[in-house]
């Protein structure tokens, strides 16, 4: 519901082949910002270290159980199964059913609401159901609730350990807070459904391996800040993987079986993970929606072969439309007092038209119906003492309508509602559809809840008629369940394609006539050029979970504790410098010094993005210990 259930108003000289890092006593909370200054490029043979790490063993253990969350924008739930049901049966995969007034669903509303003192106090539908009984009697006033509220790490620049989130009446709370407390909540739910299968079951924290899902375009800051969330809701970080959703449903759906037609019109079982198989699946989800695409082995594993794209065209894209349409029929100042004052009453409205907006199916020729709560028609009568009809009349010309307290509306125009989604998601395959790496693309793959929608799918469909168009039964759940398989096997997707370029912020010597004048500095007498982007992987490249990478070699000075590297992300793969409009500075990555340090030692860094979170390794040649490392990216 987005916005609509909000407010409208929304001393000594550095010898040459050297880099040193800035030493600090102890990691600050927010980290200095710290150059490396070397005599050779970026990239030169004298700074890379021969000695390898490969990134195919980081992968998380074998648990007894898998369990996942999939907190969506518009619903959100868990899935798990134990390892032994994994390797009988993979599907054999447990959901919750969350009871609401038209019978179970698999997945409850992403809402909560939480009591003055900020503890939970009901999620889902009890969370609406509770919060309206809470306004009838004017008692919701202290309490928070929150509604549709993952798509603000999205569109948050600058994310932060102190954003924070508006809930429905305009009060503030950390953000990290209010997604620490979903996960918690359903974390909960969770592990009490696995205890009531057996009342002697003791799981240990290291029993369990926890997914989060994420989507797939989200940069690496919102996926940081997902994990500690998890962390905050007490998961601890060795025992959680993130998982990203199309990447997910794509596991999921490599055990439905699926159908094609013969030339003759008969139906046949088809596979569409056979290998060589090149296919893109779409996650349309309440929010975003995610594009990946993946090609089959010949070992039937899964590789990525372009990067995950995508944008905020989901289902609240929909929603943000009606609420614009109500705006249009009740005017501004109506529809903003009814938000204010009748909140519980806008939670229904919007629930009654997002049940419509995945039911209605074109091509009928009769009006679509949606309740209207009568305190949004008595309080227009009220400000505009004009009969609403007669308004209608004039102003939509019978296309919508108002019967006593239904809202008619026009086939045509409700599918308008859709046209602003609906072109950007076909304007966004049909460009992917021309690009080098996707060419030999047959399948269309489509999941997640707003794949639901007939208008969706029937949209689709008609823009590619050469394609194969595959809507899964229960395509809402396949992230979720698909979750819980990528906990058991997270190799199975065993290569990706960086997202962004990423590297570290560094000085290197001046150049006259090849570095910027702009980035011109000296210091201690040596003429440096500053700002300069040292690449460790780059936007478009294949990473393989089997690949032997090289780490880059870097002096450090003994005495140090703790060491700072800058990290920076780029849409570009060459960039120059880390000031280009291209570049967004992620955080730091914070290097702990062994104490057995010696003056000329080395440290090799490896920057490496094989998994579903950009990873880092670091190690002495000479002692062969690892050096503990982590990134701080909300700081």
């Amino acid at each position: 519901m987005g916005q609509c259930l909000g407010r409208l108003d929304s001393g000594g000289r550095t010898p040459q082949h050297s880099v040193n890092f800035t030493p600090v006593a102890a990691p600050p909370p927010v980290p200095c910002r710290t150059y490396l200054q070397i005599s050779d490029p970026p990239g030169s043979t004298s700074q890379e270290e021969q000695l390898t790490t490969n990134t195919e063993n980081q992968g998380p253990p074998t648990r007894l159980l898998v369990a996942a969350i999939d907190l969506g924008t518009t619903f959100s739930g868990y899935a798990f199964s134990f390892r032994h049901e994994y390797l009988s049966d993979r599907l054999r995969i447990s959901t919750n059913l969350w009871p609401h007034n038209n019978g179970m669903s698999m997945k409850a509303p992403t809402s909560i609401l939480l009591d003055p003192e900020g503890e939970v106090k009901a999620f889902g539908y009890e969370a609406i159901k509770t919060f309206g009984d809470l306004a009838e009697y004017n008692q919701h006033v202290d309490y928070f609730f929150f509604n549709k509220f993952k798509m603000n790490l999205y569109q948050q620049g600058g994310l932060s350990t102190d954003f924070k989130l508006h809930d429905i009446s305009g009060k503030t709370m950390l953000a990290v807070d209010v997604f620490a407390k979903v996960i918690w909540y359903l974390k909960q739910h969770l592990i009490n459904r696995v205890k009531s299968l057996d009342s002697r079951i003791q799981l240990a924290p290291e029993d369990v391996q926890w997914v989060v899902t994420v989507p797939a375009i989200w940069d690496d800051k919102a996926k940081f800040f997902m994990r500690k969330a998890a962390e905050k809701a007490g998961i601890e970080g060795r025992n959680l993987t993130l998982a990203l959703e199309p990447e997910a449903a794509s596991l999921y759906c490599r055990y439905i079986p699926t159908y094609r037609t013969d030339l003759q019109g008969n139906a046949q079982t088809f596979d569409i993970f056979r290998p060589n198989t090149k296919y893109m699946v779409i996650d349309l989800g309440g929010g975003t929606v995610d594009i990946t695409v993946h090609s089959v082995l010949e070992s039937g594993a899964l590789e990525e072969v372009h990067q995950p794209t995508g944008g905020y065209w989901g289902g609240s894209t929909v929603d943000n439309e009606f609420c614009a349409l109500l705006v249009c029929i009740f005017g501004t100042d109506v529809y903003q007092e009814f938000q204010e004052k009748f909140t519980a009453d806008v939670i229904d409205l919007f629930q009654e038209f997002d049940l419509k907006k995945r039911t209605f199916e074109p091509g009928k020729d009769a009006p679509l119906s949606i309740k209207l709560p009568a305190s949004l028609i008595e309080l227009y009568k009220m400000r505009s003492g004009e009969d609403i009809q007669e308004v209608l009349k004039n102003k939509f010309d019978q296309e919508i309508k108002i019967k006593r307290d239904k809202l008619q509306i026009s086939p045509q125009v409700f599918i308008r509602l859709f046209n602003k989604s609906i072109s950007s998601i076909v304007n966004h395959i049909q460009s992917l559809l021309e690009k080098n790496t996707v060419s030999g693309v047959s399948v269309l793959l489509l999941v997640g809840g707003y794949a639901e929608s007939h208008v969706v799918r029937d949209a689709i469909v008609s823009h590619f008629p050469n394609l194969q168009i595959i809507h899964p039964p229960e395509s809402s759940s396949t992230v979720l369940k698909g979750a819980v398989l990528f906990g058991h096997d997270p190799k199975a997707i065993v290569a990706r394609v960086c997202k962004y370029t990423y590297g570290i912020a560094m000085m290197v010597p001046y150049k006259e006539g090849v570095s910027d004048p702009s980035k011109k500095r000296v210091i201690n007498g040596e003429e440096i050029c500053d700002d300069v982007f040292d690449v460790h992987l780059r936007v478009g490249e294949q990473v393989s979970l089997s690949e032997n990478r090289t780490g880059k070699q870097y002096n450090v000075q003994s005495g140090q504790t703790h060491s700072l590297l800058e990290v920076y992300a780029s849409s570009v793969p060459n960039p120059k410098y880390v000031t280009e409009n291209w570049c967004t500075r992620l955080g730091s990555l914070v290097l702990e010094v062994p104490p057995n340090t010696q003056a000329n030692d080395k440290i090799v860094v490896l920057l490496y993005y094989s998994g579903t979170e950009l990873g880092v390794s670091a190690l002495n040649p000479r002692t062969k210990q690892e050096t503990k490392t982590y990134f701080d990216f909300l700081g």
